[in-house]
Order: C-alpha cells, then sequence, then structure tokens
C-alpha cells in the first residue's frame, strides 16, 4: 500500500491528476475494506492536494468542497484513533486540513491547525521546516510581518538540514523560497523577491518539478509586471 500511494502522490507531483485520482481512489477502496487509518489519512490527504493543485488553473466551487472534504475526513480519522496513531501521522491530518482552510481564504482558521501539527510531529527537521513555512506565511498574513518572514527563515534553514538530493526536499524547499519571493515583492524588495523565485526555478527544473516551476515562473513574470497580487 505504501508503493501504491508513492506512485499516486508520484503522478500528482507530475500533473497527471487524472491518472493520480484513480490510483488514490484504487487505494482508498482497499485502505477501507482493511480500515486502516493511516494509509486512510495519507490517501486522503493526498486526494485533497489534487483538487488544491487543480485550483490553480481553474478557480471551481467544486475544486474547493473536494480540497476540503477529503482534507476534512483525514482529520476526523486521525481524531477519531489518535491513542494508536504515531505523532506524524496525526501531524499530517492536523497540516492537511489546515492547508485546505487556507486554500479557501480561512487564515485564521488555519494556524491552530499547522501549531497543533507542528506541535505533535515527530518527523525529522526538514518536514518540521515545511510546517513552520505555513506557520510563517500565515503569520505575516494576520499582520505579523517580520515574525512570519523570520519564521519562514527559520523554516528554510531546517529544511536545507535534509538530503539535498531528495525531490521531496527539494520541494519543501522552493516552496519556502516561492513563499519568501512573494513577500519580499509585497514588502516592496524586489531584488531579493527576484533572488528567491530565480533560485526556486533553478531547483525546481533541476530536479524536475512541474508545479514549483510553474508557480516560480509566475511569481518572476509578476515581479517584472510590477504586480504583488498574490496568495501566500
Amino acid at each position: 500500500m505504501e508503493k501504491r500511494l508513492a506512485v499516486a502522490n508520484d503522478l500528482r507531483e507530475a500533473e497527471k491528476y487524472g491518472e493520480s485520482a484513480k490510483a488514490y481512489t484504487e487505494c482508498l477502496i482497499d485502505l477501507v475494506r482493511s480500515d486502516d487509518p493511516v494509509g486512510l489519512i495519507h490517501c486522503l490527504g493526498g486526494q485533497s492536494l489534487i483538487y488544491k493543485n487543480l485550483l490553480t488553473t481553474i478557480d471551481s466551487p467544486v475544486y474547493h468542497y473536494l480540497v476540503v472534504s477529503f482534507a476534512k475526513e483525514a482529520l476526523e480519522i486521525a481524531e477519531a484513533h489518535k491513542e494508536k496513531l504515531d505523532g506524524r501521522t496525526i501531524s499530517i491530518a492536523y497540516s492537511v486540513y489546515g492547508d485546505a482552510l487556507l486554500t479557501n481564504g480561512e487564515t485564521g482558521e488555519a494556524l491552530p491547525y499547522f501549531e497543533k501539527s507542528l506541535a505533535v510531529s515527530t518527523a525529522e527537521a526538514p518536514e518540521k521546516g515545511r510546517l513552520k513555512a505555513h506557520i510563517g506565511g500565515i503569520q505575516y498574513l494576520l499582520g505579523e510581518k517580520q515574525k512570519g518572514i523570520a519564521t519562514i527563515n527559520e523554516a528554510l534553514a531546517d529544511i536545507r538540514t535534509g538530503d539535498m538530493k531528495n525531490s521531496i526536499i527539494r520541494t519543501w524547499e522552493t516552496g519556502a523560497l516561492n513563499g519568501l519571493a512573494k513577500i519580499y515583492a509585497l514588502e516592496g524588495k524586489k531584488d531579493m523577491a527576484l533572488d528567491h523565485a530565480d533560485q526556486s526555478l533553478k531547483i525546481s527544473v533541476y530536479h524536475n518539478l512541474p508545479i514549483r516551476k510553474r508557480q516560480a515562473e509566475k511569481i518572476i513574470e509578476k515581479i517584472n509586471f510590477g504586480l504583488t497580487d498574490f496568495s501566500i
């Protein structure tokens, strides 16, 4: 099952969303039969991310609904099986739901879920860095601008303690770099914004991260046109 979920995840990151959704659905059917809460949380969380990614191309209410619905079910499974789940799995459920709320524009409501996710996580520093990057972005949006920037920079340092040959680590790294690029653009620091976006673009190209590549290209394009209508 772990290998099957990894395949579904890889298909999603390659933007093969139909194939990914099919793979996740086939996993889901088997996981429901076996009543495997760990697998279900990973599966449902992965499906939520499909529709979050699709929202970057079509802002559909259907996608918004599916992002939240899959994430909410993952959260409910985690809370129902807390006693027998490890901290990393519970953390994933919290962060997936927090991310869904953030995607839906519920910024203040999302923060406590990311904070809970970080608090219970038993993951290594790079994965905790991914969570910190989300927290920093939300802090910035909620008005704690300097604190948010400092948190994302701390997150980036944590992520970079990992294996820099690992595409997952580089995905988290480029996510943090893109976040900082948008924030620096909003702060009127064009050179810093372009530097961070350019770092992200080069990493994305080298490690074949199409979603991050497109995000970095869009950030650079907007900065060069003097636009700052970013979602952080």
